[in-house]
């Protein structure tokens, strides 16, 4: 028997924060490029208030 770990999946996480519209239209030029990108729901942020964090999973090598 090997001692072999299984290949991650080549992804990065990205962490959106600002004004609720600029985070959309970040998330949308994100997720335009890069369709594998996983966008999550928008979460108040912790430090600025009125501003929200979206969260992404993006797999470069998956564009159009």
């Amino acid at each position: 028997m090997t001692d072999r770990c299984k290949p991650r999946l080549a992804l990065a996480k990205v962490r959106v924060t600002g004004p609720p519209e600029v985070v959309d239209q970040v998330v949308d030029a994100i997720t335009d490029a890069l369709p594998s990108a996983a966008p999550s729901r928008p979460y108040p942020s912790r430090h600025d208030s009125g501003h929200v964090r979206v969260y992404l999973e993006v797999t470069p090598n998956e564009h159009p």
